[in-house]
């Protein structure tokens, strides 16, 4: 059986994963934070199972933009790297452009759509939800 690769890293190579195991689940995110974090008008994470998820040299820096959720980032470049929910500590959630095969992965909802900036919209027939979807709990952002 051939094992299940998906690497990636941020733009100065400072920072490099590999996951083993396929995604559990990938969204996209509209919240204002996301934005905020990354720059763009949205902002996709895809979910490993944390069992599977290693960190290959140095480890994202975190801030902690919530409560209960921690944002990781490169020192070095800045890149988005990943975001880190105590309710889905049985995860890692790694930004999906950070991903050197984001293709490979394919989101599974928009959340927070209540907040999405009303001139972007992407046309996909994903289901959609005005804040965080039913599939997984979150304390991230306050509804």
């Amino acid at each position: 059986m051939t094992e299940v690769i998906y690497e990636g890293g941020c733009l100065c190579g400072a920072i490099r994963y590999r996951a083993s195991a396929n995604p559990t689940r990938c969204m996209i995110c509209h919240c204002q934070t996301c934005r905020k974090h990354s720059g763009g008008p949205c902002l996709s994470f895809v979910h490993f199972p944390v069992e599977s998820f290693s960190w290959l040299g140095a480890k994202p820096k975190r801030f902690r933009s919530s409560a209960f959720a921690e944002r990781g980032f490169c020192a070095a470049c800045g890149s988005t790297i990943s975001m880190h929910e105590e309710v889905l500590a049985d995860r890692v959630q790694i930004a999906l452009g950070s991903l050197d095969q984001p293709e490979r992965v394919r989101p599974d909802d928009h959340v927070w759509t209540k907040s999405r900036i009303a001139w972007f919209d992407i046309s996909d027939n994903l289901p959609r939800f005005p804040g965080n979807s039913p599939a997984v709990p979150s304390k991230a952002l306050d509804d």
